[in-house]
Parts: structure tokens; C-alpha cells; sequence
């Protein structure tokens, strides 16, 4: 077994540990150790998805007005997705040979501009125009990462889900939600933040089997609870009733006093439910998943984000259906031995490709469907394949290409446009001087009928006439968000506004979404002590419940690695007195 080595990452000149578990996968699949840190590593592959931004422009093939994540003047060859799906043309006409005398990833740049790209990926979708990332879904409006759910409006990552609006990651027959987070099996509900079954409720934070509950966390099983007291049926109904939430003004009030109530609360310093030997944040039902965040059902898994049901893979985001020896991809479902890969599905042995589907044996192709045998989309023969591919690795190795991603000079997309900047935001400057792509802000000059400062208070005050109106974002560019200045409201989203009494928002979809955003803990860990005091937290804020047999009125001994930084405001306790304060 080799030893854990301290290399520099080449990207961000920070040292970085390869631990031995890492050597002996490299050495397994037969690929050279990273140079780059598992951050860096991660940045790079999210340069390559654009999920959420949307353009206007022509289709490459038939002039057609579309609808695309490629902007208007993008340098790539973009078909109208309705077109593409039609297939009445052949990916396969742009294949090409390979240039010993050249490097690869500089033949693939050139390659990617002469291949047609779909405009949106939407598939067996109805009425889902103005969406990216979904299938199976129907009557959605801007969403993203959405799956098997209807009635959707501004939602990223909602999967078998209905009518819900504005909210970030709602899973598993969640029903008539706004604005909430990371919830499953929730309904009839709005500003719900990491909770699980509960349903008629309103500002919740990790709250489990509630109804009826209102501006409170870390219930469970609870029923008429306000400010995480017991009320009766009609003493809850009264006090609620003191928060009319379909004023704007009265809303941003409840909002703040939640926010202050929350600095009060005890967060639960890792989110690990039913997993072995495990490292990370929000883990459940894992073994042996070593530094991975947002995973469900994997194991012997290390450096995974966004990822369930993969084995025996490393360095992944977004991915999952019984998925193992994934290295250095993204969105890769249902594979088997894929390497350095943007996109793959039910597929095997693929590497160095994008977007490919059904297939097998593929090496440096773009959107292909049911092939095998295939390098920069020209079809060989088995023997001609293997021989090819054998000697385009030994090629790589000589040039230094092999064993790492695509460089993110390689991007189909700005870098603003991509899920990095969400999660590693970099200045225009910063993005230039790195060589990468900026997209500059349509230079669209709104001509914004009213304010937001202006729209009515009350939901009840809104006319059907508001759908006329250019609303100006009360960020007004201001914000490093890609602020889209001015936005406008749509019929079916005022109907559910009435239909839940909630007033009508002040902010465009991007900057609403990137609000939410800011309720994520970041994808790292540092090094914390337990907060808890022994009869209260040891900043005063929360007083316990309960009493901690394990240290009693002393301050608990316990360190942790956490998802909260040490400059936090939040209360961080360890395991087992989380435990004692909420069940």
C-alpha cells in the first residue's frame, strides 16, 4: 500500500494530501494521481455545467427563435432542441481522425465547435420550454435539475414533486411549496428549511413529522407548536393569525424574526444518518465515503458531491442509478468504468467524452446515442478501437493529459454562467486573468414599468393586470449575483401567490435563488469544539432542555469536524448532545 503523499495543487498552489486509499484506486483503473486538490478538481467540472442560465437566440440548422443555455453569441453550433430531438441529422458526420503530432485536449476544442449541440436537454417533457436539465416532467417554468414532477416554477432540483414554487432541492411527493430547502415529503407549506413530512407550517428548520407549526426547529412529531412552545388548537391558531403573511411587509417581518429566532437554535454539527465510516456533510445511508457532501446510498466513494447509488468511484459531481468506477466525471448515471467525462449514461467504458447515452467503448465523442466503438465520433471496429485507444493514451502520457479533466479553457460556457461561480464565485477580472470566459449581462435596456418598492403590499390588491408589467429587481444590479435587473410575473405564478397567501416578490428569479443558496453550508470542513456548556450553549444564546449525563454542568469535551465555520453565528453541538436537547 502506498503512503499518503503532500503534493502543491498546479491550480491554486495549496498543498494538498493524496492519501494512500487514493493511490490504491489510481493504481486499480490505471491512471497517474491528481495535480490538482480536490477543490480544484471539483471547480473544474462544474465549469462544464450550465444548469439555470437561459438565452434567446437562433438555431444554428433552421433560424428558428429559440431558447438555449448557449448564448447568442456563443461560438458553438447549437440546434433548436425540438429539431434535435426530430434526429433529422447525424452527429456522426463530424467525426474525424486523430492527430498523433497534436495534442489531444487541442483537437478536442476543435472537434466541440464543429459538433452540433442540443439547445436545452428536456426530455419526454410537456409544455417545459424554459427549463434545462429535466425529463419526465410537465408544465414547469424555469427550473433546472427537475425530474418526474409537474407544475413547477422556479424550482432547482425538484424531483417527483408538483406545484411548487421558488424553493431549492424538494424531493419525494413534496406538494404546494414556497421558498423552501433542502425538504422532503412536505406540503401545503413555505419556508421550510431542511424538513422532512411536515405539512400546513410556516418557518421551520430541521423539523421532522410536524403539522401545523409555525417559526420554530428541531421539532418532531409535533402538532400546533409556536416559537417551539405547546399551544392548544385555537391558542396556535390565534397567534399565527397575528402574522398575516400575504403582506409583503409583514412577511419580511416574520422572516427576520425567524432568522434571529435561528441564531438561537442548536445546529447539529454534520448532517451523517445511517453510515459507516464515513466523512463529510449531509451523508445518509454510506460506507466508507471518505470526504463526500450530498451523497445517499453509496460506498467506497471519496471526493463525491451531489452523488447516490455509486460504488467504488472518486471525484464526481452530480451522478447516481447504480453507478461504479466513476473517475473525474459529471452527470454520469448508470455507468460502469467511465473516466474524465461530462455526461454519461447507461453506459460502459466510456472516456474524454460529453453527453453520450447508451453506449459502450467510446473515447473522445460528443453526443452520441446506442454507439460503440467510436473515437471523436468515427466508427472503428473492435480491433481498431483498441489499438487506437491504446495508443492515444500512451500519446496523452507523453503530453501530460492523461489522468486529468478536461481544462476548463475546454467549457462550452462562460464561467458566470456555471454552477463554479455558485459555489467558487470569481470576479470578471479574476475570470479573464485565468484565461476562462466572461459573460457580460444582456445590455438590455428594461423599460421597467414599476418598481418593486411599488407593487401592492397585500396579495389581495393584485390584479390580473400585473403580468403587463416590467417589475424592476430591488437589487437592481447591485448584487454579484447576475442580477437580470427587471423581471416579470406570469399568470399561473399570481394564481398560486392568491392561492397561498403570499405576496408577490421584490427580487428577479436569479438573485431569489441565490437567497436561497446562502441557506447551504459550504462543501468543506473545519476543525470545532462542542458549544454546549452543560446547562446552556457556551455563548448564553440557548439554554438546554435536557440534561447531559456525559458531562453534566460542564462544557462538553467533544471535537468535531464541521460544515460550520468557526466565525459562525450559529450554535454547533456535538452528536450525542444534539441528540439529548431534540429527542
Amino acid at each position: 500500500m502506498a503512503n499518503s503523499e503532500q503534493k502543491v495543487c498546479q491550480n491554486c498552489k495549496k498543498d494538498f494530501i493524496i492519501e494512500s486509499e487514493d493511490f490504491n484506486f489510481y493504481e486499480k483503473i490505471k491512471v497517474p494521481p491528481p495535480t490538482f486538490c480536490p477543490e480544484c478538481r471539483q471547480m473544474r467540472r462544474m465549469s462544464f455545467r450550465n444548469e439555470r442560465i437561459l438565452y434567446k437566440r437562433k438555431c444554428s440548422k433552421t433560424g428558428k427563435d429559440i431558447i438555449s443555455i448557449f448564448s447568442a453569441d456563443s461560438p458553438y453550433k447549437v440546434y433548436d432542441r425540438v429539431y434535435w430531438d426530430n434526429g433529422d441529422f447525424d452527429v456522426m458526420d463530424s467525426g474525424r481522425d486523430f492527430d498523433f503530432s497534436r495534442p489531444f485536449f487541442k483537437q478536442f476544442k476543435e472537434f466541440m465547435l464543429d459538433v452540433p449541440w442540443p439547445s436545452l436537454r428536456v426530455g419526454s417533457s410537456e409544455n417545459c420550454d424554459y427549463n434545462n436539465d429535466m425529463s419526465r416532467s410537465k408544465n414547469c417554468y424555469l427550473c433546472s435539475r427537475t425530474h418526474f414532477s409537474e407544475n413547477m416554477l422556479y424550482t432547482y432540483r425538484g424531483n417527483k414533486s408538483r406545484s411548487c414554487v421558488d424553493c431549492y432541492q424538494v424531493f419525494k411527493g413534496s406538494d404546494l411549496l414556497y421558498e423552501c430547502v433542502e425538504c422532503i415529503c412536505c406540503n401545503n407549506s413555505s419556508y421550510l428549511y431542511f424538513c422532512e413530512n411536515c405539512a400546513s407550517s410556516s418557518f421551520l428548520y430541521n423539523c421532522k413529522n410536524c403539522l401545523d407549526c409555525f417559526m420554530s426547529s428541531n421539532l418532531r412529531n409535533k402538532q400546533y407548536f409556536f416559537k417551539n412552545q405547546q399551544l392548544s388548537k385555537e391558542e396556535y391558531e390565534k397567534r399565527v393569525s397575528r402574522f398575516y403573511l400575504g403582506s409583503y411587509i409583514i412577511k419580511g417581518k416574520a422572516i427576520k424574526e425567524f432568522e434571529d429566532l435561528n441564531k438561537k437554535t442548536i445546529r447539529k454539527y454534520l448532517n451523517i444518518n445511517n453510515s459507516v465510516n464515513s466523512t463529510g456533510d449531509s451523508i445518509i445511508n454510506c460506507k466508507n465515503s471518505f470526504s463526500c457532501f450530498n451523497v445517499k446510498s453509496c460506498e467506497n466513494v471519496r471526493y463525491l458531491w451531489d452523488v447516490m447509488d455509486y460504488k467504488d468511484s472518486m471525484d464526481a459531481y452530480s451522478g447516481g442509478r447504480n453507478s461504479e468506477l466513476i473517475y473525474e466525471c459529471t452527470a454520469t448515471a448508470a455507468a460502469y468504468n467511465c473516466f474524465f467525462n461530462r455526461g454519461a449514461s447507461d453506459s460502459s467504458d466510456i472516456f474524454y467524452s460529453i453527453s453520450v447515452k447508451n453506449s459502450k467503448n467510446l473515447f473522445g465523442c460528443i453526443n452520441l446515442d446506442n454507439k460503440e466503438y467510436c473515437i471523436f465520433n468515427k466508427q472503428y471496429t473492435k480491433e481498431e478501437y483498441e489499438y487506437l485507444t491504446g495508443k492515444i493514451i500512451e500519446h496523452m502520457r507523453k503530453t501530460g493529459e492523461w489522468g486529468e479533466f478536461f481544462p476548463m479553457e475546454l467549457s462550452m460556457f462562460p464561467y458566470n454562467d456555471t454552477i463554479a461561480q455558485e459555489y467558487y464565485p470569481m470576479t470578471k477580472e479574476e475570470v479573464i486573468k485565468r484565461g476562462l470566459i466572461w459573460q457580460d449581462p444582456d445590455t438590455k435596456n428594461y423599460n421597467i414599468t414599476i418598481k418593486s418598492e411599488d407593487l401592492p403590499d397585500d396579495i389581495e390588491d393584485v390584479k390580473e393586470e400585473i403580468t403587463k408589467e416590467v417589475i424592476g429587481c430591488a437589487h437592481y444590479g447591485s448584487c454579484k449575483h447576475g442580477c437580470s435587473t427587471a423581471f416579470r410575473l406570469i399568470p399561473r405564478e399570481i394564481e398560486f401567490y392568491k392561492r397561498m397567501n403570499l405576496p408577490l416578490p421584490h427580487l428577479c428569479p436569479n438573485c431569489r435563488h441565490y437567497v436561497r443558496f446562502g441557506k447551504l453550508n459550504p462543501l468543506k470542513l473545519w476543525h470545532r469544539e462542542c458549544q454546549c456548556a452543560g446547562i446552556k450553549s457556551d455563548n448564553n444564546n440557548y439554554q438546554n432542555l435536557a440534561s447531559h449525563y456525559l458531562h453534566g454542568e460542564e462544557h462538553c469535551p467533544n471535537e468535531f469536524e464541521t460544515s460550520y465555520a468557526p466565525d459562525r453565528p450559529e450554535i454547533v453541538y456535538c452528536e450525542k448532545c444534539y441528540q439529548q436537547e431534540v429527542y
